[in-house]
């Protein structure tokens, strides 16, 4: 019986995922993204499915070529660099691999709201350079008793929400398009209040953290609108996507001092030019989109997908397939186009 061909665009987030789909699969890597060379690959080579991670991203116009590929898989739980829907319309199943870096990326925003609250690399760089009396006439900022307002209520938001209450008696509210029974029912038993009122949370809020995916209706709501509504000693922290902040807004706010800082693992653009306006601020502390690569999760996380990825191309019903229920056709017994 012939192994199936995997297409891997970047490495894994941990090489222990790239030994299990050698062993499972015939791999062709690519160390470099380039849209013409994938192009070129796929009309002149067999492929069964794809495995890649961001900025790799699979457009319409690498679908067009992606005859025979029948399932492709993300590297993480975010999908934004997929056409799912153009993907669907091919019956191409997209596999992700949600909930396995949560704790990683919840432990790492409470790591960026802190360093934010207590100015810690500002004051990690004057101490290396002998400058102790830095810390003369400059204070950070207490969590406790403040008020966090969380921008959704997921796994990751369920997490923060949990740390923020237990560790620092924090209080948490998020932000929920819908409030239904069973979504209040958990809240009410982790002690977070729900609201529908996105403008009002950014008004009571000492500290808002965005826990939503990118979509077109996420795309840049944090704007000048809504940070304009903040306190004037509060912060914003972003561990989802830059894709869901107006980064020219939240520059001039920072600018003007209107909030006290930000903590930021994601840019609108990755990586994000050398100059970005952000990395002159000292009040932005910034991470290269490392809030869910720890390394257990990366090992995890890597492991999972090589595997059902290539569980979903043997005609097994795998839970991660996100588009399972718009496929025209079932994905149990996956055939090729």
């Amino acid at each position: 019986m012939d192994r199936l061909k995997i297409l891997q665009i970047l490495p894994m987030y941990h090489p222990e995922g790239e030994k299990v789909l050698n062993q499972l699969a015939e791999v062709k890597k690519f160390n470099e993204f380039n849209e013409q060379q994938i192009i070129q690959f796929l009309d002149n080579n067999i492929v069964d499915g794809i495995i890649l991670r961001a900025p790799a991203a699979i457009t319409q116009a690498v679908l067009d070529h992606c005859t025979g590929v029948r399932a492709i898989s993300g590297a993480g739980v975010g999908l934004d660099n997929i056409d799912v829907n153009y993907a669907t319309e091919k019956g191409i199943a997209i596999l992700n691999a949600p909930s396995l870096n949560s704790q990683a990326t919840a432990e790492h925003t409470v790591s960026l709201i802190m360093a934010v609250m207590k100015n810690i690399p500002s004051f990690n760089e004057e101490t290396k350079k002998g400058n102790f009396s830095y810390r003369d006439g400059r204070y950070t900022h207490e969590m406790h008793g403040k008020k966090v307002g969380l921008i959704g209520f997921g796994n990751i938001a369920q997490k923060v929400g949990k740390i923020l209450s237990a560790g620092f008696g924090m209080e948490v509210t998020a932000y929920v398009r819908t409030i239904s029974g069973e979504r209040e029912k958990l809240a009410k038993a982790m002690n977070v209040e729900l609201t529908t009122s996105i403008e009002q949370l950014f008004q009571e809020s000492d500290i808002v953290s965005l826990h939503i995916p990118l979509q077109k209706e996420t795309e840049r709501i944090i704007d000048r609108s809504l940070l304009s509504l903040m306190k004037k000693e509060a912060i914003l922290v972003n561990t989802a996507r830059g894709g869901l902040i107006n980064e020219e807004d939240l520059i001039e706010v920072l600018e003007n001092g209107d909030i006290i800082g930000a903590g930021l693992d994601v840019f609108t653009q990755e990586p994000p030019p050398k100059d970005h306006p952000f990395f002159r601020l000292k009040q932005v502390v910034a991470t290269p989109h490392i809030g869910g690569i720890s390394m257990e999760a990366a090992k995890k996380t890597s492991v999972t997908i090589a595997r059902n990825l290539v569980s979903a191309l043997d005609g097994n019903d795998v839970p991660t397939i996100v588009n399972g229920g718009s496929l025209k056709r079932k994905v149990h017994g996956l055939s090729p186009q």
